[in-house]
């Protein structure tokens, strides 16, 4: 045995007590997680949440300034928010619908403004990349922003000799937003015309809002529609080859690799981006000596969260932790250096007729948007590039 073999074994038998002390002190503090909401404490932290039902919360977006109605408790609290829209508007919404069953649909339903912008907040709730990435809303359909091409060229020169020609060149970013970001649901005639349909609460949040969200994440990640997208746009830190060197991918050597991947000097601010099984398999990495976790999750139950390698981790549950040829299964960069420009807020769209025989009713919802990463050197990733 070497000396390197008998370190490495001297040290994890020093330290195995007490790694196996962590261990079950995080499976205890697992398990207290649980229970904590039924003891005395958990109780009286519910029912604090729950007097709060029915006020008013205000939160800064990403997407600009948006109230909600704390709706009660819920460990998501994501979950606990519905718009906070007037009565009025409320029931101008549902007047649109009742009309778009009994009228022809020229175009008039379509969603008020500020509906339609309340709506784009509960989206964010729901996306990763609305509520990470530079958001511009516009009223054009193309537009241009500048971008920095080649930085300047620099020299030192004696006294009476010029210095070099700076050559700077400007780049462009166009975005094209001609997209629709959204979907279709077919709804019953008759459970409209018999219940009470609460279109915030029943519907519209977890139908549209969060759908748009999801969809706006995965073009992000891996364009159909947008102009640009990270898997294209960023920098391939690590490429492999076929399914089974993608599922290999994740170890501490290329997580280093992919860190360092992007232009850290220059004042950026990263975040890794990933779905839940490529968290999976980082979790189970442990370090060569004493088999240490790398990374512990922070809460021990319900969603991870925590850093790695000292940067922020995001589930991003559009990305697909087997990828495609041409697809990546983590990404590591500054976020604001995306750009989503959207158009409006969330549109709704009634129409009664395409299954009228039926009974049923079309309701469309789409935000028009479009997407352009500002600088390939602001992202790294783990890419599955087949030979």
């Amino acid at each position: 045995m070497d000396n390197k073999e008998l370190l490495k074994g001297i040290i994890k038998e020093q330290i195995q007590p007490e790694l196996e002390k962590m261990r079950d002190e995080l499976e205890a503090k697992k398990e207290q997680q649980v229970k904590f909401y039924e003891t005395p404490e958990g109780k009286e932290m519910k029912e604090r949440l729950d007097d709060l039902q029915g006020k008013v919360i205000n939160l800064n977006q990403n997407t600009g300034k948006k109230s909600y109605i704390f709706k009660g408790f819920n460990q998501d609290m994501r979950k606990n928010l519905v718009m906070n829209v007037s009565e009025e508007l409320r029931e101008v919404e549902a007047k649109r619908m009742i009309k778009a069953l009994t009228e022809a649909n020229t175009g008039a339903y379509a969603t008020a403004t500020e509906y339609g912008n309340a709506l784009l907040g509960l989206a964010e709730l729901k996306s990763v990349f609305l509520n990470k990435a530079r958001v511009i809303m516009t009223n054009n359909p193309i537009v241009k922003l500048p971008v920095k091409g080649t930085r300047s060229t620099i020299d030192t020169q004696a006294f009476g000799t010029a210095n070099a020609d700076a050559a700077l060149t400007m780049g462009q970013l166009t975005f094209t937003i001609d997209k629709r970001v959204g979907a279709y649901e077919v709804l019953n005639n008759d459970l409209l015309a018999d219940d009470t349909f609460d279109v915030v609460g029943q519907w519209v949040e977890p139908a549209i809002a969060e759908g748009i969200g999801q969809t706006i994440d995965g073009e992000v990640i891996k364009k159909t529609e947008f102009t640009t997208d990270i898997a294209a746009g960023g920098t391939a830190a690590v490429s492999v080859s076929g399914t089974t060197a993608i599922a290999a991918a994740i170890t501490y050597a290329n997580l280093v690799e992919v860190a360092y991947s992007v232009e850290l000097e220059r004042g950026l601010a990263p975040e890794w981006f990933m779905p839940r099984g490529a968290m999976k398999d980082i979790v189970k990495l442990v370090d060569s000596v004493g088999g240490l976790p790398i990374f512990a999750p922070v809460p021990i139950s319900g969603a991870p969260g925590g850093t790695l390698l000292g940067y922020n981790v995001n589930i991003v549950s559009a990305m697909d932790n087997t990828p495609d040829n041409g697809n990546i299964r983590v990404a590591f960069g500054d976020p604001k250096q995306y750009i989503i420009m959207l158009r409006q807020g969330v549109q709704i769209q009634w129409n009664p007729y395409v299954s009228m025989k039926e009974g049923m009713t079309q309701v469309i919802g789409f935000a028009r948007a479009d997407g352009n990463i500002v600088d390939a050197n602001a992202f790294g990733t783990i890419k599955r590039v087949d030979a």
